[in-house]
């Protein structure tokens, strides 16, 4: 029979821990595609830039946060003091990240609700000046935030594919001397009627396949 900790040892896997050591979020407009994969080879990616993308740059230590509130509907039966029945109502999808580049024309329209595709740059001065909107355009963009763990001969490639996102609130930009110029912001998620899906996720890398026993998945036919 066995004891506790030879049950422990067969079940526990200390390899598939993941800590995000680097990160990197690109937006693009909802008529470029969502990958079906990350890679076009072993241990090659995508090359974003060329597929469209154009990247939100580096953020806060504090990374990104994925948001997911579910809501349900609770059925109470006489003589119970649980509920006899819950059913998923909703599921609120959302990131939220803090931004510390500023003045990309495509990070500003995002969180000004603008579109500045008309607004040019004076060669001179090299000053851009714009005005808001009383209401912001509330546009729609794709979003996918690629995350990397390991050395790269155990090297972890998570990733999070949203086909349709939206800005939903910014919190308050900050000016000061001991603090980069900062505005967080937050993105809600929405299901893409074409895919038919909120959110895509990847797993690969090195270590997906030096760990794929404990992954558990059947390996595909090549």
């Amino acid at each position: 029979m066995p004891t506790f900790d030879t049950l422990r040892q067969d079940f526990d896997e200390r390899a598939l821990i993941r800590k995000i050591q680097k990160a990197l979020a690109v937006i693009a407009p909802p008529t470029v595609d969502l990958p079906d994969t990350l890679f076009t080879g072993a241990g090659t990616l995508l090359d974003l830039k060329t597929l469209g993308w154009k990247p939100v740059g580096i953020v806060t230590p504090d990374g990104y946060d994925f948001g997911r509130e579910i809501s349900k509907e609770d059925v109470s039966a006489f003589g119970y003091a649980g509920p006899a029945r819950s059913d998923t109502t909703g599921v609120a999808r959302s990131v939220t990240f803090t931004p510390l580049e500023h003045g990309r024309r495509h990070m500003l329209e995002l969180t000004d609700g603008l579109d500045l595709s008309a607004i040019t740059q004076d060669q001179t001065t090299g000053e851009i000046v714009y005005d808001e909107l009383d209401l912001p355009i509330g546009k729609e963009y794709r979003l996918l935030i690629i995350g990397s763990d390991g050395p790269a001969d155990n090297n972890w490639i998570l990733g999070k594919g949203y086909p349709l996102v939206k800005l939903a609130s910014t919190d308050n930009e900050k000016w000061g001397s001991s603090d980069p110029v900062t505005k967080p912001i937050t993105l809600d998620i929405f299901n893409d009627d074409e895919l038919g899906t909120p959110a895509r996720k990847y797993i690969g890398g090195t270590g997906a396949l030096k760990h794929k026993e404990a992954l558990g998945f059947t390996a595909a036919t090549p």
